[in-house]
């Protein structure tokens, strides 16, 4: 009989307990530009100071509660079921734009553009390293996940030595929707040669996410889901061709889930025009706008 974990899921589906691994830890002083390229990824905890982190998660706690979206106390974090966000941003610019605030916090950008994780990346690439100015804020409720990829094909126009850095915001639970990587994916080279040419903002009619069904896919490569609960100060680093999702968040108390991503490169590599600047187009000219939580979370119920 298969044991099912009743924290992981994929659109509703249960993950088998045989297909979930641990991700393996790295520590600050080891050689990371190693396990990067062993394993496609680096997973290092307590990077960020906990205070930066938390005063972070406030400010945008803050902004989402004055639209009505979080029930009170608001630091809590737990989904209200309402907005009136439209209201005060009734157009796609206008929610763009307070997306982009949110994201441009001192006290957001204090965390993913600090000294502390610029170190990290400095250890990485032996060099001085650059990051985008566009930051991806990502606010997950009861349901939602992100759906199975890689990064490449929407961020390709630049250095081919790109690294995405995942950041938790906050402690997140086996069953809140955790990020998941899939072992040994940075090594697939039929998907790598799928979506190596692939730029979505170019070709936008096709997807720039893995449509093979992703337990499918996991039997297929004889891989697993490596996953950990995260605390705050964790960050996860991984490349361009590494697969990885997330598990729906199955909350029982209604916390959306929020994290951020960045990108780091070497210093002395081109960089993707779309993602850099003060007022950084991003994909199809939108900014902010192109991100899914910038609509009301009331919207993003549709797409459960």
């Amino acid at each position: 009989m298969i044991s099912l974990n009743k924290n992981h899921s994929i659109n509703g589906k249960y993950v088998s307990n045989s297909l979930i691994q641990e991700l393996t830890e790295s520590e600050i002083s080891d050689n990371l530009s190693k396990n990067l390229l062993r394993d496609g990824y680096v997973f290092i905890r307590k990077v960020y100071r906990k205070n930066d982190i938390q005063n972070a998660r406030k400010t945008i706690l803050k902004k989402l509660y004055k639209v009505g979206e979080l029930k009170e106390p608001y630091q809590n974090g737990i989904f209200s079921g309402i907005s009136k966000r439209r209201e005060f941003y009734p157009t796609t610019f206008d929610l763009g734009k307070f997306w982009q605030e949110i994201s441009e916090s001192e006290e957001l950008r204090k965390v993913i553009h600090g000294k502390e994780i610029i170190k990290v990346f400095e250890k990485i690439f032996q060099q001085k390293v650059d990051h985008f100015s566009f930051a991806w804020l990502r606010t997950v409720i009861k349901g939602k996940a992100s759906p199975l990829h890689l990064d490449h094909p929407y961020m390709n126009r630049g250095t081919d030595k790109l690294l995405t850095c995942w950041t938790p915001l906050d402690h997140i639970n086996k069953n809140e929707g955790t990020l998941f990587i899939l072992k040994n994916s940075h090594g697939w080279n039929d998907i790598k040669e799928n979506f190596l040419n692939h730029d979505i903002d170019l070709n936008p009619k096709v997807p720039g996410h893995i449509l093979e069904n992703t337990f499918d896919l996991v039997k297929r490569k004889k891989s697993c889901f490596l996953t950990s609960s995260f605390d705050e100060g964790d960050c996860l680093i991984f490349g361009m061709f590494t697969v990885h999702g997330s598990f729906d968040n199955n909350t029982t108390t209604g916390k959306i889930r929020l994290s951020c991503d960045t990108r780091f490169q070497p210093h002395s590599e081109p960089m993707d025009h779309r993602f850099s600047g003060r007022n950084p187009a991003a994909h199809k000219g939108l900014g902010y706008a192109c991100l899914s939580s910038s609509v009301p979370l009331t919207e993003n119920l549709k797409n459960k």
